[in-house]
């Protein structure tokens, strides 16, 4: 089994679809997803260094280190059509790993990203992996990032704030990385109570591909991506995309807000 995916592809599977967790996450993030999206996808959580069944591997903070792991740990994965979802820091995940396959000749077929502002805009919170406790404890608290159970203990408190430290140090690093213009659709999600990553903000993603680009506005706030009602306009959505070549999709741009 691939320790860096939440399950194994199964033989003769429908389209893989690798999904890049939030700040702090791990691939657990997306384990109502298969069943929510239903057979035509095979949604495979990935979860990056330093958590989860990979707690003893040392946390990544460079977005160049990233993608050379992302390369051994998903490239055989990438033998068939494919699609990418990155929730917030994922976001940022999935577009630069989609640049870097499309270089090397295996885009995927999409790249859809919720919650998170692109590349260029400073995310209205502006938290860093130096931020004090007392500031990103109550940031992430406002956001609704940290469960109770979390809260209550103490050493899981302080093992998860420093695995959200050291993310905080990859995001900036991947936002400072070359920003390519993607040849494939890109679709945004966005949370309508979401203060770091509203519709308006999650709107400047359209700068990033030449191809079709649509954003969504969701009922939630920042953390919709386990929300029932969004895996059902996710389904919905994926249900429109073709399954082979990126290729299929028009060439041309184009720019809507659905509101759902």
């Amino acid at each position: 089994m691939n320790p860096t995916v939440l399950a194994p592809s199964p033989p003769g599977s429908p389209v893989r679809m690798l999904c890049f967790h939030h700040a702090g996450g791990g691939a657990s993030a997306f384990a109502s997803w298969p069943r929510a999206l239903g057979p035509r996808w095979q949604p495979l959580g990935v979860r990056l260094p330093g958590r989860e069944t990979r707690l003893h591997e040392a946390r990544i903070t460079r977005h160049e280190a990233l993608l050379d792991r992302l390369d051994d740990d998903l490239g055989p994965l990438l033998d068939a059509p494919y699609l990418l979802y990155g929730h917030s820091l994922g976001g940022l995940v999935a577009y630069a790993f989609a640049g870097r396959q499309a270089r090397r000749g295996r885009p995927p077929l999409a790249v859809l990203v919720g919650a998170c502002p692109p590349p260029h805009v400073v995310p209205a919170l502006a938290l860093t992996g130096d931020t004090d406790d007392r500031r990103l404890l109550a940031e992430l608290s406002r956001l609704g990032g940290l469960p109770a159970e979390v809260l209550s203990r103490a050493g899981l408190l302080r093992r998860t704030l420093d695995v959200i430290r050291d993310d905080l140090r990859l995001a900036k690093s991947l936002r400072t990385a070359c920003h390519d213009r993607l040849a494939v659709p890109l679709f945004a999600f966005a949370g309508d109570r979401d203060p770091v990553a509203g519709p308006a903000t999650m709107l400047g993603w359209a700068r990033y591909t030449t191809g079709p680009f649509h954003c969504h506005e969701v009922p939630a706030g920042h953390f919709f991506h386990t929300d029932p009602d969004f895996l059902a306009l996710l389904r919905t959505h994926l249900a429109r995309l073709p399954t082979g070549s990126p290729r299929t999709f028009p060439e041309s741009s184009t720019d809507h807000r659905e509101a759902q």
